[in-house]
C-alpha cells in the first residue's frame, strides 16, 4: 500500500527469501510505470495484487541532505483504491492466507473507507495486524480513522514525534498513557506473552518497545562507518520488515528489534531503499 509498504516488503522478502511469501496489495496505473513497478517488486520477489486504475501510477521525489530527507509524493493511481475494487477482485482471499497485514499511515489519506474496511476484514478474520503511523501530518489529516487503527491494531510502529502527535490527537497527557491504552486493546491475536506491540523509534536514539501488561525494553541502533553512510531514505521501512520478520519466526521481542535494526542499518549503506547486492549476515532461521 503505497511505497512505504513497498519498501518494507521489499527488505522483508530479502531478509527472509524463501521462508515466508509477501503480497503487495495497492493501486497502479494503466500505464508503464505501473508495468515497470510490477516487475521490481516481483523481481524482488514479492507478489503482486495491484488494481489498475485509469491514472497515472504515483511517484515520489526524495531530497537529501546528509541524514536529513524529505519526500514529495504525487499519490496518482493509489489514491484511487475503492471497497468496491477489492470485493471485485482476490485480495479478500489472499488476506485469508495471510498470517499479517501490514498496513501504513500513508495508506489512510483519502482511502478512509477502504482503509476501515481492509482493518475490519482482519479483524473478523482474526488476522495480526501492524500499523506505521508514517507521519504526523496524517493525524492532521484523518484524525478519527488514525485512532481508529491505532485503537484497533495489534502493532503499532512510528517514531517519538508521531507518536506525542497521536498522543495528543487522543487527549492523553503523555506517550505512556498512550501507550497504556494501546495495550489494554489487546484482541488476543497475538501470543498472550506478547499481548499488542508498540514499538517507538528516535533516529540515532535508542527506541521503545512496549507489550504484554505494560512490559518494555529499549534497543540500541547500530552504528555506521561515516563511509559508508549513504541516506536514510527507507531505513525506517527496513526497521519494520526485520521486526516483522523476526516476529514471523516466533522470535523473542528482543531479537525483533536486533533484526529491524540490522534490516535498517544496511539499507542506509545504499543509495535510497536500493536492497544490498550481498545475503543477509544473519540466517533468520538460526536467530533465537
Amino acid at each position: 500500500m503505497c511505497g512505504c509498504a513497498q519498501n518494507t516488503l521489499r527488505v522483508f522478502q530479502w531478509f527472509t527469501g524463501k521462508v515466508h511469501e509477501a503480497f503487495m496489495i495497492g493501486s497502479v496505473g494503466n500505464d508503464e510505470t505501473g508495468s515497470l513497478l510490477k516487475s521490481l517488486m516481483e523481481a524482488d520477489g514479492v507478489k503482486t495484487e495491484y488494481i489498475q486504475q485509469d491514472v497515472p501510477t504515483g511517484a515520489t521525489v526524495c531530497l537529501v541532505h546528509g541524514s536529513q530527507a524529505s519526500l514529495v509524493a504525487n499519490v496518482g493511481a493509489a489514491e484511487h483504491f475503492k471497497v468496491e475494487q477489492i470485493r471485485r477482485t482476490n485480495i479478500r482471499s489472499t488476506m485469508y492466507d495471510a498470517d499479517l497485514a501490514y498496513i501504513e499511515g500513508f495508506f489512510l489519506t483519502n482511502r478512509e473507507e477502504a482503509a476501515r474496511y481492509l482493518l475490519d476484514c482482519c479483524n473478523t478474520m482474526k488476522l495480526m495486524v501492524a500499523f506505521n503511523i508514517c507521519g504526523v501530518y496524517v493525524c492532521d489529516m484523518v484524525p478519527d480513522t488514525l485512532q481508529y487503527f491505532v485503537e484497533n491494531c495489534d502493532i503499532i510502529f512510528g517514531n517519538k514525534v508521531e507518536f506525542e502527535a497521536v498522543a495528543k490527537l487522543m487527549k492523553f497527557s503523555t506517550v505512556k498513557e498512550l501507550i497504556q491504552k494501546i495495550l489494554k486493546n489487546n484482541k488476543y491475536k497475538l501470543e498472550k506473552a506478547h499481548g499488542n506491540i508498540v514499538v517507538i523509534t528516535d533516529g540515532a536514539n535508542p527506541g521503545q518497545c512496549h507489550h504484554g501488561e505494560g512490559q518494555y525494553f529499549e534497543f540500541h541502533v547500530m552504528d555506521v562507518e561515516k563511509d559508508q553512510f549513504k541516506d536514510t531514505i527507507g531505513a525506517g521501512d527496513a526497521f519494520v520488515a526485520g521486526f516483522l520478520a523476526g516476529l514471523l519466526q516466533k522470535k523473542s521481542l528482543d531479537w525483533c528489534a536486533t533484526l529491524g535494526c540490522y534490516t535498517a542499518n544496511e539499507v542506509i549503506r545504499e543509495t535510497g531503499c536500493t536492497l544490498p547486492k550481498r545475503p543477509p549476515v544473519f540466517d533468520i532461521d538460526d536467530v533465537h
